[in-house]
């Protein structure tokens, strides 16, 4: 062989050589930069989250950034979850069972999907998994929800001030039966308990009163009319039996669903136990994080999916882990939509309609929540949404900021719904059950009986 040949195969396995060493040094100093997040992962308890950010510091990684908007400023983007590799993995990360008994992984998202698959509920084998997450904090302790009267007081202030203004001008002013009548009628109108409603109780006085126009008869009639209008509609939250209780809830942009939501999870967990929240509003930006810091404060489970995926697969998913894992209550969170978008609201549809194939039945209950400062303009919205879904009842929301509050008379009388709860302040333990012969005495209420009632209970 010529020396020249000898030469150019010396010199290619001197350069092999030094390739493999080059690799293996590599590979050492890959692993020791990975030790640090290995002892993080290791790491057991609620810093287990807070250990991991540590690590990924001291090695100059980059922090997430985009923090939820909107969402409490104490809770939002602090820790992070982290499984511990040597434990076995949760429950609720095995594959859900889909409706005919197979063992499936989630529905893809809306990207994937077609209308057929989505009817029928066809799981690809190459769908995401439904990510459940487990808290890394111990919950808070559920709020010990005080007595409500003299709250409902206070929030119905705005409401009262006016109305009782009108109500005792009217009454002390010397009118004659008719124009006092008249006058009554413009006060529960200027409340917005609309127009229908406030003929109705107004002749509903007249009936039972005849010529009696003494003060304290008519508003004593007024209220019983008032209660007859709003105990007409009222129905008891339906039973699940052994299954659990799934309660959609629906609304537009800016009603305070998503705050309503964690009010109602702090409720029920107080009430029932456990409670999942399924995040199935996919649709707009951050709102999946913004619910999931809720229910770390709240210390609810949460089932949810990435941004844009079907929001009906989401709650399939929810409805599928609580049967399984016997949790009794599913509140299922929608996209804000207007009541005027036909596209949106048939995906509303639909959400109802997979539920009700995971659960026959579900949901059990599908609430409607207003913003009580839009008065009588909510009205139109309860009507669109109630003939896009089987609406139960209504939540109002904020009714502590509006002058506005009879509305809660108009969705009686002229939507035949229920009032389930009203929200009177921006507190977990502001959300409360309606009642109705509360919300009258309430409405009626001094203002002196109304400062006595909510002292020591409530700051304004």
């Amino acid at each position: 062989m010529p020396p020249y040949q000898i030469a150019v195969l010396i010199i290619m396995a001197v350069g092999i050589q030094f390739g493999l060493l080059g690799l293996a040094l590599l590979i050492e100093l890959s692993h020791r930069k990975r030790r640090p997040l290995a002892a993080a992962r290791a790491a057991v308890g609620p810093a287990a989250g807070r250990g991991l950010r540590a690590a990924r510091l001291s090695e100059g990684s980059a922090e997430p950034q985009g923090e939820a908007a909107g969402a409490p400023s104490e809770s939002e983007g602090e820790e992070i979850s982290v499984e511990p590799e040597s434990e076995a993995a949760p429950p609720e990360a095995a594959p859900l069972p889909t409706p005919g008994g197979i063992e499936a992984a989630p529905p893809a998202g809306r990207g994937g999907e077609t209308a057929a698959q989505a009817e029928t509920l066809a799981v690809p084998e190459t769908a995401e998994q439904p990510e459940t997450e487990e808290l890394d904090t111990t919950p808070a302790p559920s709020p010990a929800f005080p007595p409500a009267r003299g709250r409902i007081g206070f929030g119905l202030r705005k409401t009262r001030e006016a109305f009782m203004a009108r109500l005792r001008a009217a009454l002390s002013g010397g009118a004659q039966r008719e124009q006092l009548y008249e006058e009554l009628e413009e006060a529960l109108i200027g409340a917005d308990v609309g127009i229908e409603a406030s003929g109705r109780i107004i002749q509903g006085v007249r009936e039972k009163l005849k010529n009696d126009t003494r003060p304290e008869s008519i508003r004593e009639t007024l209220k019983d009319e008032i209660v007859k209008i709003l105990t007409a509609v009222e129905r008891p939250i339906a039973d699940a039996g052994d299954e659990p209780l799934v309660v959609m809830l629906a609304g537009v942009n800016g009603a305070g669903k998503t705050t309503t939501i964690a009010k109602l999870a702090a409720m029920f967990k107080a009430d029932r136990g456990g409670v999942i929240v399924a995040a199935a509003d996919t649709f707009r930006a951050a709102a999946i994080e913004q619910l999931e810091v809720w229910c770390n404060r709240v210390g609810a489970e949460i089932i949810k999916q990435k941004q844009g995926s079907d929001p009906a697969a989401v709650a399939f998913d929810a409805v599928a882990a609580a049967r399984a894992r016997k949790i009794s209550t599913v509140l299922i969170d929608t996209a804000g939509r207007l009541q005027n978008k036909s596209n949106l609201m048939e995906e509303l549809k639909k959400v109802a309609r997979v539920v009700g194939r995971n659960l026959p039945g579900a949901p059990h209950e599908t609430w409607l929540v207003l913003d009580a400062t839009t008065g009588q303009n909510a009205l139109s919205q309860a009507q669109v949404f109630k003939e896009a879904v089987s609406l139960t009842g209504v939540v109002l929301a904020k009714l502590d900021s509006t002058a506005k509050g009879g509305m809660i008379v108009a969705v009686a009388e002229r939507m035949k719904l229920p009032v389930k709860f009203v929200g009177i302040g921006e507190n977990l333990e502001d959300l409360r059950p309606f009642d109705a012969r509360e919300f009258v005495e309430a409405l009626f209420q001094s203002e002196e009986s109304t400062a006595q009632s909510a002292s020591g209970s409530y700051a304004a």
